[in-house]
Order: structure tokens, then C-alpha cells, then sequence
């Protein structure tokens, strides 16, 4: 990894069952956008020296479901499951109501 970017095949390492719209390898605010069923979306990007996930439901970007931050690629990619591992539980549990 340079200064700027993570490593190509960075994005290679995970399984998103959703729709990838984007995943771009240089240190951005829009690195990851997967949108899932039940309207949630995957989010991710760096910002200011940090990374930074969102899960969002319902397209409504003020309100997250869920934030994650780290400082590393190392963290960024434990981060990454672990959201997605969420939306995965989100979508089985069908726990939509509450976000509301």
C-alpha cells in the first residue's frame, strides 16, 4: 500500500451477496457502496485519516443503523466483515422496525 491507496485486490478478499456499485482502491470518502435487500446499503470511505463504515437503511445517510472507525487497513478489514456480517443478520432477523 502507498501513501494514497490500499492494495488492488483489497475488495477481493470479502463476499458482499449484495450489489457492488462501486469498490475503488484509493484512500477516498467513496471507497464501498453495496446496496443489500430491505434497503440497506453498505457505505464505506476514508475521511480525514480515518476509516469510516456505514450501514444505512432506507437510504437516509443522516441516520445510520450503524457506524464503524479505525485508523489502519488491518482494522478496516475487520471492520468490513464485521458490518457485513451485521447486514447478513439484519436481513435473516428482519429487525426493520425499529429503525424507524
Amino acid at each position: 500500500m502507498n501513501d494514497d491507496n490500499i492494495s488492488g485486490d483489497f475488495w477481493e478478499k470479502f463476499r458482499f451477496f449484495g450489489n457492488v456499485k462501486y469498490s475503488e482502491t484509493w484512500l477516498d470518502e467513496d471507497m464501498l457502496m453495496v446496496e443489500y435487500p430491505e434497503e440497506l446499503t453498505l457505505d464505506a470511505g476514508f475521511y480525514n485519516g480515518i476509516f469510516k463504515i456505514y450501514i444505512i437503511w432506507d437510504c437516509n445517510w443522516q441516520s445510520p443503523v450503524a457506524e464503524y472507525t479505525c485508523k489502519t487497513v488491518e482494522n478496516f478489514e475487520k471492520l468490513i466483515n464485521l458490518a457485513t456480517e451485521q447486514i447478513e443478520k439484519e436481513i435473516r432477523q428482519k429487525r426493520f422496525s425499529y429503525y424507524g
